[in-house]
């Protein structure tokens, strides 16, 4: 018992020591390290090359209605993309492929996604972290830079990739390294994943006649038929065809310069559509030289498509042979010869009387 009142009297002696903790200069000297440490934040915020952060700060300050021009640079194969403008009204288009439409819709959400970011607390800042997240001057995997009528408003360095749909980045002309919720395939520096694929969409319903080189296939009042000719058209044959014309997609766009090897004086397919409003798309289809792939030239049109065969499947074989019914048979056809018995020995036998 006395060994136990010893230790009760040890702790309470221990416990003696919190009063002193609400004393005026316990409390004062608690206030002085906790400002000190708010003043070390403020100015490590402030350190050499990073700007101090405040909510919701753009990491990009520009205007997205007002960039006309788009240049995308690959460091590691050279590739680079220009789209452009005329102005704010205007289609987006690839100058270095003819005045190429641009799938807009792209455009515009590449400028609106590159206007929400904000800037986070930097991953990094030195020299040796930009080089390691390529993210450096004289190596990157992007260099994307907007400009306006006048001079460049913004300019963006990426990276390697820190995540889904996530990558390093940095400003150009800034020592920080961020870490934004971007990806790497929305800054495409192909020409081909910018292209607008649907300049050769066509309203089914607008197709009134498709013509080959030796027939024509004409829609009226009670359906399909072929100019000219007997032959019953299959009906589900000839709307599938149409259909599949006025969905017809390509794979990418070879330019406006005619080459020996698209093998255009030699076409698989020469077709001529017209339209209920009076224009029509003259289609002239060929194999390119040592490929599997085909060129198509519209002639309203000074561009030659690339298409693949998926792109054609069976349109190659598009014909009277494929569009009409197998002629049913009638009653004055010849009849077949009456079946030899093997009982006459190859003899048909008479009739009974």
């Amino acid at each position: 018992m006395t060994q136990m009142n010893a230790i009760s009297e040890t702790s309470r002696a221990d416990l003696g020591w919190r009063p002193d903790l609400r004393s005026p200069l316990v409390i004062a000297l608690l206030g002085l390290v906790g400002l000190q440490l708010l003043l070390a934040l403020g100015l490590s915020l402030r350190g050499p090359g990073v700007s101090a952060l405040s909510a919701r700060t753009p990491l990009l300050d520009f205007d997205p209605d007002q960039v006309v021009q788009i240049q995308i640079e690959g460091a590691a194969d050279g590739a680079a993309v220009t789209l452009r403008r005329g102005g704010e009204d205007e289609p987006w288009v690839l100058p270095n492929l003819g005045d190429f439409p641009v799938a807009t819709f792209k455009v515009e959400q590449l400028l609106e996604r590159l206007a929400e970011l904000e800037r986070p607390l930097p991953t990094a800042t030195s020299e040796e972290a930009r080089k390691r997240f390529k993210v450096a001057d004289d190596g990157f995997e992007r260099r994307l830079t907007l400009e306006d009528s006048d001079d460049e408003v913004a300019s963006l360095l990426l990276g390697d990739s820190s995540g889904f749909r996530r990558v390093f980045a940095r400003p150009a002309r800034e020592p920080a390294v961020y870490d934004l919720s971007l990806s790497l395939f929305d800054l495409s520096n192909r020409r081909e994943d910018w292209i607008d694929t649907g300049l050769l969409r066509l309203e089914q319903e607008e197709i009134e006649s498709i013509a080959g080189t030796d027939w024509t296939l004409n829609k009226g009042p009670e359906g399909w038929h072929l100019e000219g000719k007997e032959a019953k058209v299959d009906q589900s044959a000839a709307e599938e065809a149409a259909r599949r014309l006025a969905n017809l997609s390509y794979r990418g766009v070879l330019g406006t310069e005619e080459d020996p090897s698209y093998n255009q004086q030699e076409p698989r397919l020469v077709l001529d559509i017209r339209l209920a409003d009076g224009t029509s798309r003259d289609y002239r289809i060929s194999q390119q030289e040592d490929s599997e792939d085909y060129v198509l030239k519209d002639a309203a049109r000074p561009h030659y498509f690339k298409l693949s065969k998926y792109d054609l499947d069976d349109l190659l074989e598009l014909g009277p042979d494929t569009l009409t019914l197998e002629p049913e048979p009638t009653e004055d056809a010849p009849q077949e010869p009456a079946p030899t018995s093997a009982a006459t020995g190859g003899v048909a036998s008479e009739p009974a009387e």
